[in-house]
């Protein structure tokens, strides 16, 4: 399973953006309120070009996050 990280555009329903993840079988790890970030586990590549409408950006976790 895959990693993904993804960051919300601004104003998002949660609510209807959990919806649309449980449709295309992707499972939301973790949300950074704060930050604005979403965590995503999937089996199949999570494009960004699926989400245009819930995210600004969408990456793969590769566990080299630094501040």
């Amino acid at each position: 399973m895959k990693t993904y990280l993804a960051v919300l555009k601004q104003d998002i329903n949660i609510k209807d953006l959990e919806a649309e993840l449980k449709k295309k079988n992707i499972k939301p790890a973790a949300h950074y309120k704060t930050i604005g970030v979403v965590k995503l586990e999937s089996e199949k590549p999570v494009l960004p070009k699926d989400f245009r409408d819930y995210f600004l950006s969408i990456e793969e976790d590769k566990d080299n996050l630094t501040i």
